[in-house]
């Protein structure tokens, strides 16, 4: 198991171990398989701090294609494409699931869960909000994260906003969008040479809003308010609600 995930898990432990902690609530049946929709090997790192990995099977959508927020600059907006991404996510991998036979997918015992994480920054001129997306997977990458750095992170605050969907076969469906605040810390005499550092990693591409907190991206954050799982890729907290609606027994599944 890599850092990250011994940290993720360490944290969770402590989460559970506070007096009087709901954190495994009163939850009541026990899905055999929870169906993790998402490429991500962080978001399946972080789901399998709730739950043994032989329980969980990886379904991605079928279609690679970013959502474009393009245009959204206010945050209802902006809150309503980001769930309507990890809904149609978890559309897509039910009907994946639905075309298959009953052999492969055990419908009462299944539970698709799809989610989709962004950064959320303040334009300086303007006070909009504005969505960064990923880096662009040509060469121009670096200029732009180095320009994200400079323009909205370093000594500023940012939002981390995760959608969750959660749904059965049955057509019980749950959603959540959780923010998280990031807050970077403030420009000094280092700060070029580590952006520049951090850029020769490689690590910003594919992340969204270009940095990763759970890697290196991690140095040049002071502060976070809210989820560090969020901003990872998954909020735990509100996953096990959002499963417990469902009534599922992450509890149970343990054991």
């Amino acid at each position: 198991m890599g850092s990250a995930s011994v940290f993720l898990r360490e944290t969770y432990a402590a989460l559970c171990a506070v007096p009087g902690s709901t954190y495994l609530g009163s939850m009541r049946s026990c899905p055999t398989t929870i169906i993790l929709g998402s490429r991500s090997p962080r978001r399946r790192e972080l789901l399998q701090l709730l739950v043994p990995e032989e329980s969980i099977r990886v379904l991605p959508p079928r279609s690679r294609q970013e959502c474009e927020f393009d245009g959204l600059h206010d945050w209802p907006s902006i809150e309503s494409r980001l769930a309507e991404v990890a809904r149609s996510k978890c559309e897509d991998v039910l009907s994946q699931l639905k075309t298959q036979s009953a052999n492969e997918t055990d419908e009462r015992a299944a539970v698709v869960l799809t989610a989709d994480t962004i950064i959320v920054v303040n334009e300086e001129d303007d006070g909009r909000l504005l969505v960064p997306g990923q880096p662009p997977e040509d060469d121009s990458w670096r200029d732009v994260v180095r320009n994200w750095f400079h323009r909205y992170y370093l000594g500023r605050t940012h939002t981390a906003a995760t959608a969750i969907c959660a749904a059965n076969l049955a057509g019980d469906r749950v959603e959540r969008v959780v923010t998280s605040r990031v807050t970077f810390h403030a420009a000094d005499s280092n700060s070029e040479s580590r952006i520049e550092w951090y850029l020769s990693t490689g690590e910003p591409q594919g992340k969204a809003g270009g940095y990763a907190l759970q890697g290196a991206g991690g140095v040049f954050v002071s502060a976070v308010e809210g989820s560090v799982h969020n901003v990872v890729g998954l909020p735990l907290r509100e996953l096990i609600n959002a499963l417990d609606e469902l009534g599922i027994d992450v509890a149970a599944i343990n054991h």
